[in-house]
């Protein structure tokens, strides 16, 4: 809890004409994340290492300019603190709608106009994260489960993670690896209206990162074939099947093991 106060004079330094300052009603395993209101309007305010928060506005300009609906973040620090600022994207996430009875012909919908922008990542360049420290979705794997469960995990699980995207160049590229219902925004039409949480946006195996959103989808009750299927249809562009169902499998153990452990770490 100190902490967390401790993060209330950074916000304050970097966002002008605070009123209040709130924590999200969906809130993420690393508890950094705040909504601020101001006299300029309604901003959500992001702590991360400095690593993170430099590549995170990077991703975000370049997936913005590939019509990829993202936090527009701007960079802010206040001593040991770096904080992502952006006005907040209206709507609630996926996982709120589905909790409040979203039909699963709407899910299958969204998971479509999803699936869309994912095929607009295909043409990002991997060159724009050339500079960065964490632009492989190993090594920021690495850094969110070490802070969130401890480093042993996160050495154990940042090499599966290597492994399991080693692939042919032609499937390398600049992915949202974390498309869950919690990182995916839905507006008042139950239409979708963006994605956040950019850490997860890295280098990565295409099949890999589909896989990781297709899990989810296979999580709240869909056939997860279903999206290979509209992605080829749109792009034109093959996935690997075996290596989507792989990921699938592995991703619902790796989960399982990670959030029995970090809920072992709170009750300590």
């Amino acid at each position: 809890m100190s902490k967390i106060l401790n993060y209330f004079p950074a916000i304050r330094s970097i966002v002008p004409y605070v009123r209040n300052i709130q924590v999200p009603r969906i809130q993420g395993s690393q508890k950094n994340v705040f909504v601020v209101n101001s006299l300029d309007g309604t901003f959500i305010c992001k702590f991360n290492c400095q690593e993170l928060a430099k590549k995170n506005a990077v991703v975000s300009q370049a997936f913005i300019n590939a019509g990829i609906r993202v936090p527009d973040i701007k960079l802010g620090k206040n001593e040991e603190y770096w904080l992502e600022v952006y006005p907040i994207i209206d709507g609630k996430t996926l996982y709120e709608h589905i909790g409040n009875g979203l039909s699963g012909e709407k899910i299958q919908y969204i998971y479509h106009d999803i699936v869309y922008n994912f095929s607009k990542m295909d043409s990002i360049c991997i060159n724009l994260l050339e500079n960065t420290k964490t632009r492989y979705i190993h090594q920021v794997a690495r850094r969110n489960i070490s802070d969130v469960n401890n480093k042993l995990f996160g050495l154990v699980f940042s090499e599966t993670v290597k492994q399991m995207n080693k692939c042919p160049i032609a499937d390398i590229g600049v992915y949202h690896c974390c498309l869950t219902p919690k990182n995916i925004i839905v507006d008042e039409n139950e239409k979708l209206a963006g994605f956040v949480d950019l850490d997860e946006i890295a280098i990565a195996d295409k099949n890999y990162a589909f896989g990781m959103m297709a899990a989810k989808y296979q999580q709240v009750g869909q056939n997860p074939m279903d999206l290979v299927d509209y992605y080829e249809n749109i792009s034109g562009n093959k996935l690997n099947h075996k290596k989507i169902q792989k990921v699938i499998n592995l991703t619902n153990i790796g989960k399982s093991i990670l959030w029995h452990n970090a809920n072992k770490k709170k009750i300590r």
